[in-house]
């Protein structure tokens, strides 16, 4: 049973950490009143927002665990749930104040108020004003059934001024600032614009000449705004957190807009995790990459109450724990998307099936405050590298938009650029292998916190600064590991080639030209790897690059084998892609000591390969070379496979605890043209997990409801009996 928060007396920031039982109230709702939102409505008279209860609603909400909320301001299609003197409020409201007695009714039950406000969706606004509408670039197309605003145009101070009248109404806790990546756009203020900035007319297609500078300029209109809105909320309401949507992971087009910089602006970074749109395990990727783009500051990340994202369905209470408890793991705060029915009212069965779920989050908040995650391996996401993969790597005629973050497309990939396979995929690969990994960038404050981790791994890194390779020479010298997949600082920053790589000197290689066949086979010499993975082939998607040595201390641990032909329309291998042919002397994998450290270049795209073909084999290399270049285990160990159960390691002082997290997704018809997302409907249980511990452990608790339970330990290693979708274990060291 979760104890009953005090009612909300005044402001503060100590939520931002604490809150970790969210609930996003989605309550987008048109009003057929206004001719912009009435289309071909068949019932105008329904009785829209009729069924809207604060008191009983929030009633719901508190009795489910819930600690904070998210309650619409202002929505896409541009009402007012308030009474508004600045933009239009919903005539269904006739006036009521809906927002305000939802804020007073979840204030008294104790639970944080972030107000969610729509930015550059606004359908009354934009249909209203036509001059101020967002024109997109042709290769973006349509932005959808909404219709998006320009933030150049009048729309902006009427924007900023709706957002300084809600703080100065209401004392939220928070604004939810959504809708910042709608662009780019080319309306005749931003060619303007632009023209003035860049001095050449602005491109409207990936191929045009400063493609780049359209990347930056979108970049920048959203920073001003977002600044202007951040002053507008310190100056009417200091204490309120501000919290921009901030889904731009890797598989959202650098030219749409927001960056990992705009995040220096949020107070608690949000990142949408909905595994409908990107597969199970979006909620650790996306829970994962938001905190370092934060930089370790407070984190929510959204998971859904749907099957599909907003279609009324619901997801089994077995998913819904596997989701939240995901989320929460990595120290993130659960925000679960509900959308109400039409009249706005809820359905209770959502909220009778989160209640256990959070009340297992609250009983672990005592493991979960506070802690940070155990560094071990940093995986390398530069916004270089996503602003190069907007230029570089769409295949030609593919409009601007999102890619499947976790499945791309099982095929080839020609382009230069593969960063979204190539990010999600070694992510997965290191989760799979239990090795604790967290996201670095380029940003300063991200390549100091370098030296924390054992190894750095740099997947498809295209571009590599000065200043970035200073700081990995100076890690690697240091005793750090480097693996470096895919060919690595061979352009300039705005994806020129250039003579050999930045990294040249450190990797101990140059990259060669690409190799002819596009279906060629990885073939690994080194004894060791042989014998940890196996002696056959492994097939590989895209033309692999010989590796030239520059320094005679290069050992090489694999090289290529070609296929047997080249498929093309008149010669082909059965109905596959072509068998093994004959071996090649060319170098793609090789090792080197550097300094104190390690380094390994893999000019296979090794995580990569795992997205596109699903095959286990590039995981468990990846994973090895890994620990190689490491020289040492993590701290922590899953012994054995068990590929479907995360190990989320965290620490805090002399404590440290590992969350694992089990779930198995059940088979799915994948219809043609309906494909069906990967559903949990059973609780897993496992039989039993064994777990190595550091030799200076002290103790070893496994926590149970509110309290824990002592575990004996044996040569270092504690097994787990009936594991359920959460455990949790809580491991103190002595002095070292």
């Amino acid at each position: 049973m979760i104890t009953r928060l005090e009612p909300v007396t005044e402001a503060s920031s100590d939520w931002w950490e604490t809150s970790r039982r969210r609930v996003f109230f989605d309550s987008h709702t048109p009003d057929w009143n206004d001719p912009n939102q009435r289309g071909n409505a068949p019932f105008p008279d329904f009785p829209v927002l009729s069924g809207v209860d604060p008191e009983k609603d929030l009633e719901v909400l508190a009795a489910a665990g819930v600690d904070s909320v998210v309650l619409f301001a202002k929505c896409q299609y541009g009402n007012a749930y308030y009474p508004t003197k600045v933009g239009r409020q919903h005539s269904a409201l006739a006036g009521r104040d809906l927002f305000g007695e939802q804020l007073g009714a979840a204030h008294s039950r104790g639970m944080r108020v972030i107000a969610y406000y729509s930015n550059m969706w606004d359908t009354a606004q934009a249909l209203a004003n036509p001059d101020w509408a967002l024109v997109p670039a042709e290769s973006r197309g349509s932005t959808g059934r909404w219709p998006a605003l320009c933030l150049l145009s009048g729309y902006r101070q009427l924007a900023l001024d709706q957002v300084r009248e809600i703080a100065r109404q209401y004392p939220i806790d928070g604004l939810w600032s959504d809708i910042l990546t709608a662009g780019p756009c080319v309306c005749y203020r931003c060619r303007a614009a632009f023209e003035v900035r860049y001095g050449h007319p602005i491109p409207v297609d990936r191929s045009d000449s400063g493609w780049l500078d359209l990347v930056h300029f979108s970049q920048q209109i959203l920073a001003d705004y977002l600044e202007e809105q951040r002053a507008v909320l310190l100056e009417e309401r200091p204490m309120a957190a501000l919290i921009p949507n901030f889904y731009a992971t890797t598989f959202v087009d650098a030219v749409i807009g927001l960056s990992t910089n705009h995040l220096a602006l949020a107070d608690i970074g949000s990142s949408e995790g909905y595994t409908d749109w990107h597969g199970l395990g979006f909620p650790s990727f996306a829970s994962s990459y938001i905190r370092a783009g934060v930089l370790g500051r407070p984190t929510e990340t959204l998971v859904s109450r749907f099957v599909h994202t907003w279609d009324f369905t619901l997801r089994s209470s077995a998913q819904l724990r596997f989701e939240a408890f995901t989320v929460a793991a990595h120290g993130s705060a659960v925000s679960l998307d509900d959308q109400p029915y039409a009249t706005g009212a809820l359905e209770p069965e959502v909220y009778r099936r989160l209640g256990p779920v959070y009340e297992r989050i609250d009983e672990r908040s005592i493991w979960l405050n506070g802690f940070h995650p155990e560094p071990y391996a940093a995986l390398y996401a530069s916004q270089t590298s996503r602003e190069l993969e907007s230029l570089l790597g769409a295949p030609e005629n593919d409009s601007i938009g999102e890619q499947s973050a976790q499945f791309p497309r099982s095929e080839p990939r020609s382009a230069a650029s593969d960063l979204v396979a190539a990010v999600t995929g070694s992510y997965r690969s290191l989760v799979e292998a239990h090795l604790p990994v967290q996201f670095v960038d380029e940003r300063p404050e991200s390549l100091a916190r370098l030296g924390d981790f054992r190894v750095v791994v740099l997947p498809d890194v295209l571009s590599v600064s000065a200043p970035e390779a200073e700081a990995l020479r100076r890690f690697v010298e240091d005793g750090g590991g480097l693996v470096a997949t895919g060919p690595i600082g061979v352009r300039d920053e705005s994806g020129n080639l250039l003579p050999e790589s930045t990294l040249s000197d450190l990797l101990g290689v140059r990259f060669g030209e690409p190799g002819r066949y596009t279906f060629p086979y990885v073939r690994l010499v080194d004894e060791t790897l042989l014998e940890q993975l196996g002696r056959w082939l492994l097939p590989h998607y895209g033309r692999v690059r010989p590796l030239e040595a520059l320094a005679e201390d290069v050992t090489v641990l694999a090289r290529r084998t070609d296929p047997i032909l080249e498929t093309d329309e008149s010669t082909y291998w059965h109905n596959n892609q072509p068998a093994p042919g004959p071996d090649t002397s060319d170098p793609i994998i090789v090792e080197r000591p550097y300094g104190k450290g390690r380094v390994i270049v893999s000019t296979a795209r090794l995580g990569n390969n795992r997205a596109r073909l699903g095959h286990g084999a590039y995981r468990d290399l990846l994973a090895a070379l890994v620990r190689r270049a490491a020289g040492e285990d993590p701290v922590v160990r899953v012994l054995g496979t068990h590929n479907n159960t995360e190990l989320v390691l965290t620490t805090q002082g002399q404590v440290q605890v590992a969350h694992l997290v089990t779930g198995y997704p059940v088979l799915s018809l994948d219809l043609f043209g309906a494909p069906q997302p990967a559903a949990i409907e059973d609780v897993p249980k496992l039989s039993s997990l064994r777990l190595a511990v550091p030799e200076d452990t002290v103790s070893v608790s496994r926590v149970s409801g509110r309290g824990v339970v002592a575990m004996p330990i044996v040569d270092s290693v504690v097994e787990i009996i009936d594991l359920d979708d959460w455990e949790t274990l809580v491991i103190t060291r002595g002095d070292t």
